[in-house]
């Protein structure tokens, strides 16, 4: 039986959260049903019960069957708490041991490949690298995330020092020639192949149709996903307060996120405080995939308020459910040029004025219009179905297969 590897998002810190380790799920469920031998490997990680609930995949069958091995180095610890550099380090300890273990036919990075014993590398038939968006493209262009509080948390001697450690740590600029480069979006392809010198191909991430009443009575609310001062959800709120400003309706914001950085958390509380919003802006943690899935299918509008984000998922999620989305329009903004077609599925804003009055125009939208654009909306998120993903993926492995 052939045997594949697939690291955790964050150059294999972690299998718990986010839309990274998700895309990693379908790949493993991919694998898996075309025969494969599938670890997971990663310093640590949720158990298969947990991954199901919060992501909705469905791996339990082949735990039971032995053909998913759950490879956490410090087993399924919510505690941990390891300098990156180290942690990267780490994994490259480990990665190496399994591989020599093992011998797996396949691996695939995510993000980066941490700097193995390239000897390593004849032990495996084909290695892809699967970038959400490269720490090296950050190093080497000296990106710090568009936050809207907090920037001098992020421009500190903590940041530079990892950034200078992470050099060594990593292939930064020259990368071995036998690992397959596949970026998410057309933003991380981009910085991919300028920081590498290499082509690289797009797979966009999958979203899993899951059966609901998509004619469901849409609600007046926005659903936001993000706990991060990247994310920019004051922005959002800002929007609000615009429209109550102006005595306009005032929609409810869910904010949505598996962790919210904390002190991020009680800037926003206070910040929704300030504005005498507490009524209309809501912050939910760790929801279960069926339960986001609901509150897309109630929403009228998902929003994405960041200025830097490679892709998008939750938006092309939200668009499936047919809720109108709002993104910020920028040449770093995924959702702008990949999710919405640059305004072809979804509505584009620069500034917070721009944003409360896109809002206020998708409230107030009479039914023959905010079905056409809720239908939009649907026809722009049928491109990143979970079928097109697993025949892009199954194309570019199909030489271990």
């Amino acid at each position: 039986m052939k045997r594949a590897f697939i690291v955790a998002p964050n150059i294999g810190y972690s299998f718990t959260g986010g839309g990274g380790v998700k895309v990693a799920l379908y790949m493993a469920q991919t694998l898996l049903e075309h025969g494969l031998k599938v670890h997971l490997i990663a310093l640590t990680g949720w158990n298969v019960e947990r991954i199901n609930k919060i992501h909705g995949a469905n791996l339990a069958k082949f735990l039971k069957e032995g053909r998913l091995m759950l490879n956490y180095c410090f087993g399924s610890r919510s505690d941990l708490k390891i300098p990156f550099p180290i942690a990267v380090k780490l994994v490259s300890i480990y990665v190496r041991q399994l591989v020599r273990e093992y011998s797996p036919d396949l691996i695939i990075f995510h993000d980066d490949v941490p700097k193995l014993n390239e000897r390593i590398f004849k032990y495996v038939s084909k290695t892809v690298l699967y970038s959400h968006f490269p720490y090296a493209a950050r190093i080497y262009f000296n990106i710090v995330d568009a936050v809207e509080v907090g920037l001098e948390r992020y421009q500190g001697y903590k940041t530079r020092l990892y950034y200078d450690s992470l050099k060594k740590l990593i292939y930064f600029k020259d990368i071995p020639k036998d690992i397959e480069l596949v970026a998410n979006s057309t933003v991380t392809k981009t910085f991919m192949e300028v920081t590498w010198k290499r082509p690289v191909k797009i797979l966009y991430p999958p979203i899993a149709f899951q059966f609901k009443p998509v004619n469901k009575p849409k609600d007046n609310s926005i659903v936001l996903v993000g706990g991060q001062p990247n994310k920019r959800v004051g922005d959002a709120v800002k929007a609000l307060a615009e429209l109550k400003s102006t005595r306009r309706p005032i929609p409810k914001l869910y904010v949505i996120a598996h962790h919210f950085t904390p002190w991020y958390k009680d800037w926003l509380i206070s910040l929704t405080q300030n504005f005498g919003l507490y009524h209309y802006v809501y912050f939910m943690e760790h929801l279960p995939e069926y339960e986001l899935l609901d509150m897309y299918t109630s929403a009228k509008i998902v929003l994405s308020t960041a200025h830097f984000e490679p892709f998008g998922m939750s938006i092309a999620e939200g668009m499936l459910y047919r809720a109108v989305p709002i993104v910020y329009k920028g040449n770093l903004s995924g959702p702008w040029i990949d999710v919405i077609d640059k305004g072809r599925y979804g509505i584009g804003f620069k500034l917070i004025t721009e944003l409360a009055e896109i809002i206020d125009y998708v409230i107030r939208a009479g039914e023959d219009e905010l079905i056409q654009l809720q239908g939009r909306a649907f026809m722009g998120s049928l491109r990143f179905s979970l079928d097109s993903f697993q025949r892009g993926f199954v194309e570019l492995v199909k030489d271990v297969l």
